[in-house]
């Protein structure tokens, strides 16, 4: 079901503060290999939750509240030395089982449009494909351009087979990929689109995306720029097919990429 193209009713000043703090702060707190941004970005949080307490809007405590709990989870990884597949599990089911619940118990509903699925029109066919064949190119592109070294990255499938090292890339792309969408443009696109409206939403959504890209892959301001223009149009994408699952697809194919690109400098 394609998304309503009604205008969300007028948010205060403060809720849209709010949900602008909250989709930063947790980009912030997700930038890989930096302990320094993950407590930053997780204090930051914690101030605006307790002020979203104070001034309770339903779009702003479901936003703030999904942020605390993957907030939560990535710090067990980076101070706690959680095993981070275990994390990366728990980014996929932790937030959707409590939206889930929340949904059925008819607390701060509705919660289902963050996974919605959607449903592909003539337009939003054509610009999945563009996505994912600009994506895959970038990504080699950048590799040709930057020269990135990606050693640090070989350990998982140094030693394995073809087939063992082909399905380690396939379910990192799928699980990866399944929790960055759930989040920024599940949860985050939602809820900043019921805030901000929806043109908006997708700009403060793929600077968030941008920023949690920092130390990724692809990296440096190059990458970043990548990230964040990637981050717009798979926004795009979910905007124009109501749902979660085509911008998944394109992620899907990015990230695999990705480990392919790793897998090839063996």
């Amino acid at each position: 079901m394609r998304d309503s193209p009604t205008a969300p009713a007028p948010s205060s000043h403060i809720q849209r503060a709010l949900t602008l703090s909250a989709a930063l702060s947790i980009a912030v707190a997700l930038v890989p290999d930096s302990p320094a941004l993950t407590l930053a970005g997780g204090i930051a949080l914690l101030v605006v939750t307790l002020v979203a307490a104070r001034r309770p809007s339903p779009a702003v405590l479901r936003l703030v509240l999904c942020c605390d709990l993957v907030a939560l989870l990535f710090s067990l990884y980076v101070f706690a030395g959680f095993p981070p597949a275990l994390i990366t599990t728990l980014f996929v089911v932790a937030p959707a089982a409590v939206g889930w619940v929340l949904h059925r118990r008819g607390l701060l509903r509705p919660v289902a449009p963050w996974l919605r699925w959607g449903r592909l029109t003539a337009g939003g066919t054509a610009l999945l494909i563009a996505v994912v064949l600009t994506s895959v190119a970038g990504l080699y592109l950048w590799t040709l351009i930057e020269d990135p070294n990606l050693s640090e990255f070989l350990d998982q499938v140094r030693n394995a087979s073809p087939w063992v090292a082909f399905a380690a890339i396939l379910g990192f792309a799928i699980v990866n990929s399944a929790w960055e969408e759930l989040l920024f443009r599940g949860v985050l696109q939602t809820e900043l689109g019921n805030t901000w409206g929806i043109h908006p939403a997708l700009v403060i959504g793929s600077v968030a995306f941008g920023i949690s890209h920092a130390n990724g892959i692809p990296s440096g301001p190059l990458g970043i720029a990548m990230a964040l223009t990637w981050g717009y149009l798979l926004g795009l994408i979910r905007q124009r097919t109501g749902g979660i699952g085509y911008p998944f697809l394109a992620h899907v194919a990015a990230d695999a990429t990705i480990g392919l690109l790793i897998y090839l400098q063996l």
